[in-house]
């Protein structure tokens, strides 16, 4: 698939909002960031998270990496991902960005190692992810392809699109930090006309358009702004799809499926575990039970056994008289 200008646009927009994020937290952080606004200067310092395929066992105890205080700002999307073999395809993509509040200790390499082992974990049919930890802070990113995006949008046959976020999913890692608060989110799609956004957000931009006939719309919650970032999964987005949706970016007609990946660790239901005392007094029960058991088959073996030989003995001696006397 070739890449027409209107794609390197929302691709532009998309990387806008990364670095806005980052040079949020640059500002908000210290003065000497204002030379990274032209040039950031921690682009060049990113190193690679790895990211666990498998999903945690347990949720995280409360207070996640205390003495932190955290900014997060996430974002929603659709744009192209390149797959492989210069091969590109549309995507949903979520986008969240951990970083350091005033006062807070600095984040570091291992503090992001240690939030994507416990928020950013699992694997997927057509679903890829990444992070990348920098000056300043964490960034996740996750990519959702073909039937998986519906975990994101549900499109009916009449051409009416609903586009939700895991808000819900988001609002519980916030809460999982000693101190963490979400201050920014976007929802941004593309060939969308008619769009509403739901949620009282701070600032719109809908129906902008790309071309004569194709067309992007924003919704931004902002806390700055005095807006209060959702905390459901209900639809933030609502409008009709432009035909370029389906016949171009490869959307399809279906309802809200369940997120695959990453992992929500506060929905995994803990293994059922023994209490030691009383497993250990089931155990013993159990085992002079058996002990029990045991004993008196032995004893009733025993007794049968006496029983037995007495009645040959008798039986011998029996005969043995018979014989003499004849």
């Amino acid at each position: 698939m070739t890449m027409g200008r209107h794609d390197m646009q929302l691709r532009s927009i998309t990387s806008i909002f990364r670095q806005t994020a980052k040079w949020m937290a640059c500002a908000a952080a210290a003065a000497c960031c204002v030379a990274g606004v032209a040039l950031p200067a921690h682009a060049v310092d990113e190193e690679p998270i790895s990211l666990p395929q498998t999903a945690p066992s347990q949720a995280p105890s409360p207070g996640f990496l205390p003495g932190h205080i955290l900014k997060i700002s996430a974002r929603l999307d659709r744009t192209t991902y390149e797959t492989g073999d210069d091969e590109i395809e549309w995507v949903t993509h979520y986008y969240v960005f951990v970083w350091k509040g005033p006062d807070g200790a600095e984040i570091t390499r291992d503090d992001c190692q240690q939030i994507a082992n416990t928020f950013w974990a699992g694997s997927a049919d057509n679903y890829t992810a990444s992070a990348v930890y920098d000056l300043s802070g964490c960034s996740f990113d996750a990519y959702y392809l073909k039937d998986a995006q519906h975990a994101f949008y549900s499109l009916d046959e009449s051409g009416h699109i609903e586009v939700r976020a895991p808000l819900a999913d988001l609002s519980q890692f916030a809460q999982a930090f000693e101190n963490a608060t979400i201050t920014d989110f976007e929802i941004s799609f593309s060939y969308i006309r008619n769009a509403q956004c739901n949620g009282n957000p701070s600032r719109t931009d809908l129906d902008r358009e790309i071309t004569a006939d194709r067309h992007s719309s924003t919704c931004t919650w902002r806390t700055f702004d005095g807006a209060t970032i959702p905390t459901t999964d209900d639809p933030l987005m609502v409008g009709d799809i432009e035909p370029f949706f389906t016949t171009y970016t490869n959307g399809t007609v279906g309802p809200f499926t369940d997120l695959v990946a990453p992992v929500n660790p506060f929905t995994i239901t803990p293994a059922p575990t023994t209490d030691p005392a009383t497993g250990a007094s089931a155990a013993a029960s159990g085992d002079r039970s058996e002990t029990g058991k045991s004993s008196s088959t032995g004893l009733l073996i025993g007794i049968g056994a006496t029983i037995a030989a007495l009645l040959l003995v008798g039986a011998g001696a029996l005969v043995v008289a018979l014989r003499r006397k004849k």
